[in-house]
Formats: structure tokens, sequence, C-alpha cells
């Protein structure tokens, strides 16, 4: 009984309450697939904007062709110091998982704000 024990734990693993985690009940396809749908789709947007956001830029908001490209930089430069920074905070201060929700929870709240936006432009 003792060896079957120690056979469905995790070595060096620990649920939130610091007990040694179970193979079948801790982490697996579940986690694994949300974290996958979520880089899915946050890379998705992301190409997305980066790819059209010069052109919408100079086409629909007539900005000059070199505002339009600063500031697609400046996008994209912002997004990756935030990813630098979200890597800091889980390291030296919060778990990934807490990070990886919190950053989720926003992007989510500024797509879905983006979209209303849209929504009421149009």
């Amino acid at each position: 009984m003792e060896v079957e024990e120690e056979v469905s734990r995790w070595e060096g693993y620990a649920d939130w309450r610091n007990k040694a985690a179970v193979k079948g009940r801790h982490g697996g396809m579940l986690a694994a697939s949300f974290t996958l749908v979520v880089e899915i789709l946050e890379n998705l947007a992301y190409l997305a904007n980066a790819s059209n956001l010069v052109l919408y830029l100079r086409e629909y908001m007539h900005l000059s062709p070199s505002k339009s490209a600063n500031d697609v930089t400046n996008f994209m430069g912002t997004a990756f110091l935030l990813a630098l920074l979200g890597g800091f905070l889980s390291d030296a201060f919060f778990s990934t998982y807490v990070i990886f929700l919190i950053s989720a929870s926003i992007e989510f709240l500024f797509e879905e704000f983006s979209l209303k936006k849209e929504h009421q432009m149009a």
C-alpha cells in the first residue's frame, strides 16, 4: 500500500496546501489546455494587431507613415517590456501562475473594452 502511494505522488511538487501532489488529480491536460488556449489567443491578437496597425493608423487615423510606424514600434516595445516586468514579478514576488492569471484577466478585459468601443463607433 505504501509503495502505491509513493508511485502516485509527484516528487518535488506540492498542491496549494503544500501537500504532495497526486498524479491523477493535479495539473494534467485541463491546466495545460487552459494555458494553451490563452497563449494561442494572445498570439493571434498580437500578430493581427502588429501586422495591420501601421496601415490602420495611416489610412483610417490619418497619421503620417513615420508617426504610424513609430506608434507601432512603441506598442511592440511596451508589450515586450511588460513581459519582462511580468517575469520579474513572478520570480521575485508572486508565483508564475498568479502572474499568468492576472495578465490573462487584464488582457481579456482590454479586449472586451476594445470590442465594445469598436461596436459603438460602427
